[in-house]
């Protein structure tokens, strides 16, 4: 073998003892600490739970419509003839039995003059055809016929007065004139429209009420009305339709509202809120509200061993600040922090909400709840 070759392996058997003895040096007589195991158990997750006690709640129906006249009827014309006076302008309001038009009299006078006289000379014939017949100088055949002549006489009085009555056409109820067709000297023909009467006193409100709705409604059940002029009226339901609408599957509802002052018009928006009793519920948050796996609408609390559940939760009212739910227990534990972070069934460690709705929890809980992770515990060091 060659000198060179000696040499090199020598030097290399030199170092490598050299480095092993050093390491020798350095441990012997101390234990060696090996690295601390990566733990894989995960901590409880951390959430935020508000403590509250169900509360009694008006259950409502809210439905919107308009509002109606009581009543409106077309007046015509009972005769004919030409308009003498107008006395009820459009927009007036009007008494029962007032005079709205006046028609000309024309020869109506006179032939109630004639009607009268006719009347008293069939009067005085069947009085002497009576005397006569009680001495058996008159036949009861001709008596009969004097006295048909006597009625026929007083019907034509009578339809004569009726006539002449009918020239003043007057309004059938009170309310207000929404229009009038005929002027002054326009000639009117029997059955012509004269006017047409709006009653708004009381005023009617009509609504359409959802079929799933219609069996909380009576008749004669209250509720309240805010129209569009921002006016609000209470009411009492005064009409239920039989049958729903074919086409939409809703029920005509008549909410009466009184308008004895005339300060709401006829054939505004309204809105009718009708209470249908109460329910006991729980007020939250809408982002409290979670679905579970078939996406039922629910709210997740902490029972009293710190689990989660899940109770399908049915919303009775809600308004811009929260939602009023039945289907939770009396006192419920809301999770209102980290629900979306935790599941059905799962151990937790729960925060407290204090009525200043902060929370009892450490800084390091706070983060927690706040990012809704689970961080594993650092090797010690």
């Amino acid at each position: 073998m060659k000198k060179s070759y000696v040499i090199a392996l020598g030097l290399a058997c030199a170092l490598t003892a050299w480095v092993l003895g050093g390491y020798y040096y350095r441990t012997a007589g101390k234990e060696v600490v090996e690295a601390p195991a990566q733990s894989d158990a995960l901590p409880l997750m951390k959430v935020s739970v508000r403590t509250q006690e169900a509360k009694p709640v008006s259950k409502i129906v809210v439905a919107q419509g308009q509002t109606e006249p009581n009543r409106t009827v077309t007046v015509r014309a009972e005769t004919m003839g030409q308009v003498a006076e107008m006395l009820a302008d459009e927009g007036s309001t009007v008494k029962t039995g007032e005079v709205l038009v006046r028609l000309e009299q024309n020869d109506r006078e006179a032939r109630i003059t004639r009607a009268k006289a006719r009347v008293r000379e069939q009067e005085s014939a069947f009085e002497a055809a009576q005397a006569l017949g009680k001495k058996g100088y008159q036949s009861q055949r001709q008596l009969d016929q004097i006295y048909s002549s006597l009625q026929t006489a007083k019907a034509e009085l009578k339809e004569a007065l009726i006539e002449f009555d009918q020239l003043d056409i007057r309004a059938p109820f009170e309310g207000s004139v929404l229009s009038s067709p005929v002027e002054l000297g326009t000639y009117v023909d029997t059955n012509g429209i004269i006017a047409t009467i709006v009653d708004n006193d009381p005023l009617v409100v009509s609504v359409h009420i959802p079929q799933q709705k219609i069996v909380n409604l009576k008749i004669g059940q209250p509720a309240a009305v805010k129209v569009a002029t921002g006016q609000e009226r209470g009411g009492t339901i005064r009409y239920i339709a039989a049958r729903a609408d074919q086409g939409t599957r809703t029920f005509r509802v008549e909410v009466e509202v009184p308008n004895a002052d005339d300060a709401i018009p006829a054939g505004i928006s309204a809105e009718a809120t009708i209470p249908t009793g109460s329910v006991m519920a729980q007020f939250i948050s809408p982002a409290e509200l979670s679905l579970d796996a078939a996406g039922s609408l629910g709210v997740k609390t902490v029972d009293d061993k710190g689990r989660v559940e899940f109770h399908k939760a049915k919303i009775v009212m809600s308004d811009t600040n929260g939602a009023w739910v039945t289907g939770l227990p009396a006192t419920s534990r809301i999770i209102t922090l980290g629900h979306g972070y935790v599941q059905v069934g799962e151990q937790v460690q729960v925060a407290e909400e204090r009525r200043d709705d902060s929370i009892v929890t450490s800084p390091e809980a706070s983060a927690h709840l706040a990012t809704g992770s689970r961080t594993k515990p650092t090797a010690a060091r």
